[in-house]
């Protein structure tokens, strides 16, 4: 999902994607995992965003959708105390995962990412309150 599914634009082809993934899953494990299991309303999110105080990344599955808004609003907050260029952010769910894919981007080695999309669609904020979690700076 993250290699590929994530670089898929349209939903035709997202769809394509987890029907291949089912049919995968299905042929080769055996499984009896629905399909709305893994790709439904409730989406499986990663990130090491739920412990960016602890020493180490400890990149794990998100399942407090809660904890993660409140712990992106604290986040939101220092960025503000901190800079000049203040945000007001809503953590919608589509908003969220853009962060968890721009903060898995960034702490790559080397990491890169090219955000397309409509201008004052928020590809900039979520960027800089990113960036600022990992303590890079944003240019």
């Amino acid at each position: 999902m993250r290699v590929f599914h994530d670089r898929l634009i349209s939903t035709e082809d997202k769809d394509w994607f987890i029907d291949t993934c089912m049919e995968l899953l299905s042929n080769n494990f055996k499984s009896g995992t629905e399909r709305n299991d893994l790709f439904g309303e409730t989406k499986v999110m990663f990130g090491d965003i739920m412990k960016l105080d602890m020493g180490g990344p400890p990149y794990e599955e998100i399942k407090n959708l809660d904890k993660l808004h409140k712990i992106l609003m604290g986040k939101l907050e220092d960025y503000n105390q901190d800079s000049d260029n203040r945000m007001n952010l809503v953590f919608f769910e589509d908003a969220i995962h853009h962060i968890l894919r721009i903060a898995r981007t960034l702490r790559q080695p080397r990491g890169n990412i090219m955000l397309i999309g409509v201008g004052g669609s928020g590809k900039q904020s979520l960027t800089r309150l990113a960036s600022s979690m990992y303590d890079m700076q944003f240019r």
